[in-house]
């Protein structure tokens, strides 16, 4: 057993910065660095002296850690349950808390929301594709996925907007109670406005049912769970706001890494149009390209990873965006392939945390790759390409990308 290694003091390749999981250059593009770090140290520490990370690279190591939930746990010594945020829970709440909100998507619902989302991938690309293109991101994958999410919901676009504008320092707040540290600049604010407008939203969803007016969205079944003591009032708008927070900006992320990679690859929208799986173009991209690059956890008690001493209550980082790039478990891994089969990715996280929305972001590139074969002659990019930055490089993507698109003739 030994420390594991300091980023800044490895050997890297005079065209490779020493990794950092704070730098936006890197952000942009880290496969370089994530396959640098398999194939020489698989834990390394970054971060400050007195704030380090460590950071896990294979897909062995990322995929043990997420699985084992005893060893490695969602909330710091010292740091805050905020009731109704399942990312952050452990045994034993989180299993009846997830049972319970599983559910708020009955079947009928489900099969609902799908004819929701199919008119609202419609009515988006159609204005796209009818204006010749544009910024993907702000003209077309932003807008849907505000009105899936506000569909799935039960709540309008224009409050879905409002959120939208509370969601970064409501996460900011969020992640300092979580860790317990104090950030001046996370006001409680948002968060809790955020939460007053779920609440509110229940009460009227709770009327309209007592007055036979129910709807079957997430928000009346929330509203029931909570009427009916399965769930607390904080449980309840407390989901409610992680899964807006959680469903849309990565979900937007993936739509347009999607187009991207479209783009980027003419034969891949000959591979859709020739009858191509758009669950498996999906599927691979959740590998190829996902749009959450890391999973943070805390060390239980002292352990090791890949041979590496990891101290009780470190904050460790499976870099599942590396994982599922690893040569070990993909052959040709930095190859887009959506012919691709083998080990199951972490796209999506693994083991008790796996996404609980990861069935509508499916959902929604599933019929969105789908309407764009059926009516698209060509996607090409036309400008510009701008990425994520911050987040602390928990998600990579564009936040804007400038495409040119045809209309296939009748």
């Amino acid at each position: 057993m030994t420390d594991a290694p300091w980023s800044h003091d490895l050997p890297w390749p005079d065209d490779l910065p020493p990794f950092d999981p704070f730098d936006p250059a890197i952000q942009a593009d880290p496969y370089r660095h994530y396959a640098w770090l398999r194939a020489h140290a698989p834990v390394v520490r970054a971060g400050r002296a007195d704030a380090r990370l460590y950071l896990v690279s294979r897909y062995d190591d990322v995929l043990a850690g997420l699985k084992d939930a005893t060893a490695f746990v969602s909330t710091p010594p010292g740091g805050a349950i905020i009731p109704g945020l399942l990312l952050m829970l452990d045994p034993p709440l989180h299993g009846p808390m997830r049972q319970t909100i599983s559910r708020a998507f009955s079947p009928r619902a489900v099969n609902a929301i799908e004819d929701a989302v199919r008119t609202l991938v419609a009515t988006h690309w159609d204005r796209f594709l009818a204006s010749g293109g544009g910024d993907a991101a702000a003209g077309f994958a932003t807008p849907l996925t505000m009105g899936v999410i506000a569909t799935v919901l039960g709540i309008t676009i224009d409050d879905a907007a409002r959120m939208r504008d509370w969601t970064n320092s409501a996460v900011d707040f969020i992640a300092t109670r979580i860790r317990g540290v104090v950030n001046p600049d996370a006001s409680v604010d948002s968060y809790a406005a955020m939460r007053a407008f779920m609440a509110d939203a229940m009460d009227r969803a709770a009327a309209d049912r007592a007055a036979g007016r129910g709807r079957d969205t997430v928000i009346d079944a929330l509203a029931a769970l909570r009427d009916e003591d399965a769930l607390t009032a904080d449980e309840a708008d407390g989901f409610a706001c992680l899964l807006f927070m959680a469903g849309h900006e990565t979900t937007t992320l993936l739509s347009v890494n999607c187009l991207d990679q479209l783009a980027r690859d003419p034969a891949a929208l000959w591979w859709l149009r020739a009858g191509g799986s758009p669950a498996a173009f999906v599927d691979e991209m959740l590998r190829h390209r996902p749009s959450v690059h890391r999973v943070t956890r805390y060390a239980a008690r002292a352990t090791t990873i890949a041979g590496c001493a990891v101290p009780a209550g470190a904050p460790v980082r499976f870099l599942i965006a590396s994982a599922n790039r690893d040569a070990a478990r993909f052959p040709d891994p930095d190859r887009f392939d959506p012919d691709r089969r083998g080990a199951p990715h972490a796209g999506f996280g693994f083991g008790m945390h796996i996404c609980m929305g990861s069935w509508l972001a499916r959902l929604e590139l599933r019929l969105m790759l789908a309407h764009i074969a059926a009516t698209t002659a060509t996607i090409a990019a036309n400008g510009r390409r701008v990425p994520v930055e911050g987040g602390a490089f928990a998600t990579s993507g564009l936040t804007r990308l400038d495409l040119s698109v045809t209309r296939r003739s009748a």
